[in-house]
């Protein structure tokens, strides 16, 4: 006799991780594979960062639980932060620190959401979304975006797809594409949220890695918006698994009780490091100029090798690239290129389970040389 399993469970795999193992595999075997796979920040947090942590543990080496939403001083920081820097204020209690920004997505659904609600992604989409929102019960709708929407929703867009929705989910440099929502288009998308009573959740993973224009958050529009954000993106805290959520008043009790059963607390030390990384954004800017760098470079050399449509990428570290004219079938492509060229990619399929075969997501996080030379082969495998 089997034992049960719950339906819930049997979610797609990941394809960018499928990609990662393959590649570190590879790596392990002595193969030179260069990497332009997994949103990785090439860089670490700030030396003097660690040299605070280190002090902190020296002074407490126990480093207990926290409160469940995460230490004050640390949540205050974090409204201080959107104050400076967005022009919003808010008091910090309605701050929660949480487990990685993927904690915040699951308290995000839990806390806003009953079984049945149906919620909008824009596909092309990060694909915890769609898998997280299906194990939730959830219905998911998915709204297609295109590049002649710059991969992003508009209100239009949103009102076409012909649902009732309850929630809406947008992404503000996009994962996978890049692309941003100007202020004035998220300005709008806030105000139809709030006219049509449905609940926004804006992933904000990577504010402040853009490069033409910043990038507004959806706090400053919609006082009912749930605002996530992570310290792994622009704040290179990848492995510290440290994100945060601003919430709405009603919310805050919710997602307190939920984060007290789910995860008892933040990763202490991790909160530590994120109190001090506020200290050094100069040295996190570098980190960005040193991404555009590379964005110019990919801008430049791919399209030599036959990747010619590209997202208008301008902000996060990523470019959408529609490869149509070279196959329709983006796993086994990338499979080929990752054996024969010696570089990895990630298969279109992940972010868009019904047009994504004929697509790719091209990470540039990596070192410039390794970006360089990735082009390079890429160039030489199409020949």
């Amino acid at each position: 006799m089997t034992l049960k399993t719950s339906r819930r469970s049997d979610i797609p795999m990941f394809r960018a991780l499928d990609i990662l193992r393959d590649a570190n595999e590879r790596a392990a075997k002595g193969e030179d594979i260069k990497r332009l796979e997994a949103g990785l920040p090439c860089f670490g947090v700030p030396q003097a960062v660690l040299d605070y942590a280190k002090e902190v543990i020296d002074r407490d080496p126990r480093q207990t639980y926290t409160e469940a939403l995460g230490i004050a001083l640390v949540r205050d920081r974090i409204a201080l932060y959107y104050r400076d820097h967005y022009g919003v204020d808010f008091h910090y209690s309605r701050v929660a620190i949480t487990a990685g920004s993927s904690g915040g997505l699951s308290m995000a659904f839990l806390s806003a959401f009953d079984v049945g609600d149906k919620v909008g992604i824009c596909t092309p989409t990060y694909p915890p979304y769609r898998n997280m929102i299906n194990s939730l019960n959830l219905q998911v709708v998915e709204i297609q975006t295109t590049a002649e929407t710059n991969y992003q929703p508009t209100v239009n867009l949103i009102e076409q797809c012909g649902e009732k929705l309850d929630g809406l989910v947008i992404c503000s440099p996009s994962n996978p594409s890049g692309t941003m929502l100007s202020e004035s288009e998220l300005e709008k998308i806030c105000n139809w949220c709030e006219a049509n009573n449905v609940r926004l959740i804006s992933d904000e993973a990577y504010h402040n890695i853009t490069y033409e224009e910043p990038a507004q958050t959806a706090a400053k529009f919609n006082k009912d918006a749930i605002v996530l954000n992570t310290f792994s993106k622009y704040f290179a805290m990848t492995g510290w698994r440290l994100g945060w959520m601003v919430v709405p008043e009603e919310l805050t009790d919710r997602i307190k009780r939920l984060s007290e059963n789910y995860f008892v607390s933040p990763p202490t030390i991790s909160q530590h490091l994120a109190y001090k990384v506020f200290d050094h954004m100069d040295v996190l800017d570098t980190y960005v100029a040193y991404y555009k760098k590379n964005l110019d470079i990919i801008k430049s050399e791919l399209p030599k090798a036959g990747f010619d449509k590209l997202s208008n990428a301008k902000g996060a570290f990523y470019v959408y690239a529609d490869v149509g004219h070279m196959t329709n079938d983006c796993e086994e492509f990338c499979h080929r290129i990752i054996s024969e060229a010696g570089v990895a990619m990630t298969p279109g399929l992940d972010f868009d389970m019904i047009r994504g075969h004929t697509s790719v997501r091209i990470c540039y996080a990596d070192d410039t040389d390794d970006i360089i030379e990735a082009c390079r082969r890429l160039q030489e495998w199409q020949k």
